[in-house]
């Protein structure tokens, strides 16, 4: 071999590893998309839960005198349940539902009740008469009463602003108004008419005479009943403070003047006479819970 041929296959030899390598010589490179980090979505946030029971300090239905006979069950306990919503640290908003002071009254008084008289003779022949007369003048005297009861509900819209929160309190003030649901019955001079046991008498000839004495058609013992439901407008003022106790649970204690303007209810006055009443109001003293839903 000359000397030109080895020096060609020795260039060959070092120039071949330079050759540029084509695409179908090797795999394209696999980039992998890190997927983003995970953010966890909070439900509720902002969102609370809250339920309360209430104490009247001046009972709405509650009387300074009553006379004798008189009765009343007043309850100037309430009670609602809501949820609120916290727009930022210092303004929060509720809507709740409850149950406001109920009250029942009667007053007891005797009264007289119109019966008949029948008069069944009964002979020694066993001759049967019998007669039967209005009593002018009742035998017995009979019950009457006068009664009354009120019941209300209320859903109230609130607003409260927070003031800070100091060694743990956090003071607030607010109000509300909404719409209160309420009723009332009254019963006026309802009588209780019972009618007579026979009382039977035989004489010396055996004549047996018995004498009945029956009230009148029922319908006239049953007095003079009214009633009425309707809706009204109600407002609150609020006042109170807020304790945190964990994370979520806030232990809640506050004031609140309730007052329903156009609300009819039925009380009766010293002398226990019974009227319609309009507009209403009290002051209560609240206990309560709040649960935050984050």
């Amino acid at each position: 071999m000359t000397f030109k041929s080895l020096t060609a296959l020795a260039l060959a030899a070092v120039l071949l590893p330079l050759s540029p390598v084509h695409a179908a010589d090797y795999d394209p490179p696999i980039y992998v998309d890190q997927a983003p980090d995970y953010q966890p979505v909070e439900v509720g946030s902002g969102w609370y839960l809250r339920g309360d029971v209430g104490y009247a300090i001046n009972k709405p239905y509650e009387f300074s005198e009553t006379p004798a006979g008189f009765s009343t069950n007043t309850q100037g306990f309430s009670g609602s349940v809501g949820m609120g919503y916290h727009f930022n640290d210092y303004l929060r908003g509720e809507l709740n539902f409850g149950m406001l002071p109920t009250s029942s009254f009667d007053n007891a008084f005797v009264t007289t009740c119109a019966r008949t008289q029948t008069t069944t003779v009964v002979n020694s022949a066993s001759v049967v008469t019998s007669q039967t007369s209005a009593l002018e003048s009742p035998v017995a005297s009979c019950n009457g009463s006068n009664n009354g009861q009120n019941r209300a509900f209320d859903g109230m819209a609130s607003a409260f602003v927070d003031l800070g929160t100091y060694v743990g309190l956090t003071p607030y003030v607010g109000g509300g108004v909404g719409i209160a649901y309420t009723s009332y019955s009254l019963t006026q001079n309802a009588r209780k008419c019972v009618n007579g046991n026979p009382v039977s008498t035989t004489d010396l000839s055996g004549n047996t005479t018995t004498i009945t004495t029956t009230c009148l058609d029922p319908s006239n013992y049953a007095g003079t009943s009214s009633s009425e439901k309707q809706f009204s407008v109600t407002y609150s003022l609020d006042a109170g403070f807020a304790y945190q106790v964990s994370k979520n649970l806030s232990l809640d204690l506050g004031y609140q003047y309730v007052a329903l303007p156009s609300a009819k209810y039925v009380s009766f006055d010293s002398a226990g006479t019974p009227s319609i009443n309009k507009g209403l109001s009290y002051q209560t003293v609240k206990l309560g819970l709040r649960y935050d839903l984050w």
